[in-house]
């Protein structure tokens, strides 16, 4: 079980994974070894999966997000569409999800020609794929990590 401080440990870090354990330690009201070894539980529990770099698709030149929705077969014959679609350039997640799709694919792309053809050489040739529908994000108004922002 956690309480309200390991709580504010998983805040603190979803704000900012860099931060020292000092810091952290200072802004909690526990020592320093208190809270490594609440970090280390918390991780060996498997609350805390891993800690990632977080790039500027812009500086790398992917300015485009686009979210394409993806209907395959029913059934696709043993066919993996999901193994298919995991591989696709500019792939930052894939959801299975319900509805009138199948899939959802978050890309980021340099640009519409190049969203174009990830879906044309990449996506439409998938045998077991039936149907693509693409949204092109205008902004993104709010993007976060898992739970930040949110109450834990």
């Amino acid at each position: 079980m956690m309480d309200a401080k390991d709580k504010k440990i998983l805040s603190l870090l979803l704000q900012d994974a860099t931060i020292s354990k000092a810091d952290i330690a200072r802004r909690v009201g526990l020592a320093p070894s208190a809270i490594s070894e609440r970090v280390r539980k918390l991780e060996a529990d498997g609350v805390i999966r891993g800690y990632e770099v977080r790039l500027n698709p812009h500086a790398l030149g992917k300015s485009l997000l686009a979210f394409v929705f993806v209907t395959d077969a029913k059934p696709s014959l043993g066919f993996d569409t999901a193994a298919a679609l995991s591989g696709v350039t500019g792939l930052e997640e894939l959801h299975k999800i319900a509805g009138d799709d199948c899939y959802l694919l978050k890309i980021r792309a340099s640009g519409t020609d190049e969203l174009n053809d990830i879906i044309e050489t990449e996506i439409n040739p998938v045998q077991s794929v039936t149907r693509v529908r693409t949204t092109i994000v205008l902004s993104a108004v709010a993007e976060r990590p898992c739970m930040a922002g949110h109450s834990i």
